[in-house]
């Protein structure tokens, strides 16, 4: 058990240099980078849907506005060709309906033109960040792969050890639970096998029954019932 846990103690050491290069500056930049990517995708397509709309908008008011053109037409027909005193009044309320008709339709298209160049100046910003972050992203993966190159050879040495340390166990009770210990590591479980600290699991720091405390001090080791991993008394 002793070999397992200087393997642990390793693997831990190997995490801990992984980490340095998952926290570092440039690592950070590049998620974020990768955010800003996703969330421009998503408003790029935002975007699309919105300006698919306002064309089926524009496309229905010009239909209206063409209409009340073509009716603005007959009026003023009317009105030269058979105005009398008997039908002025009818021709005055409906040449004043069809001017308040374009008038609302001029503004209505107006409207979805100035929200059209909203979408085009958006558009435009956000292409511009992205390719700006595109260009930053060429730098801070080299910075990266910088960082992974100063910790590997460090990784590579522990890893040495850790090898050597695995050809020494023989027994067979203990292959077993190495198998088991790469198995849960491998599941995302590490560390593996923790400490009972006073009444707490050393892995998830959940509180432990009295009743699995009193199996743990008889069997001396016991998977806990919150996290899974192993804990030794």
């Amino acid at each position: 058990m002793k070999t397992i846990l200087e393997i642990q103690k390793l693997d831990r050491q190997i995490r801990a240099l992984e980490r340095e290069v998952d926290k570092c500056p440039a690592s950070v930049s590049f998620r974020n980078y990768k955010k800003l990517l996703q969330d421009g995708r998503t408003r790029f397509e935002q975007l699309e849907t919105q300006a698919n709309d306002l064309i089926t908008q524009y496309n229905i008011e010009m239909t209206k506005y063409n209409k009340c053109k073509g009716n603005s037409e007959i009026v003023r027909k009317r009105n030269t060709e058979n105005i009398d005193l008997e039908n002025i009044e009818n021709l005055i309320t409906d040449a004043n309906a069809l001017v308040g008709e374009l008038s609302e339709g001029n503004r209505r298209v107006d409207d979805l033109v100035r929200k059209s160049e909203e979408i085009v100046r958006k558009s435009a910003e956000l292409s511009n960040k992205l390719t700006e972050a595109k260009k930053r992203s060429t730098v801070i993966k080299a910075q990266i792969e910088q960082k992974k190159q100063e910790v590997a050879p460090k990784i590579a040495e522990i890893q040495k050890h850790i090898t050597k340390l695995e050809g020494s166990i023989t027994d067979k009770d203990e292959k077993v639970k190495y198998e088991k210990y790469k198995e849960m590591k491998a599941n995302g479980i590490f560390p593996v096998y923790v400490p009972l600290e006073d009444v707490f699991c050393g892995g998830c720091k959940v509180e432990l029954s009295l009743n699995f405390i009193e199996k743990l001090k008889e069997k001396k080791m016991l998977t806990c019932e919150h996290c899974g991993r192993i804990i030794m008394l």
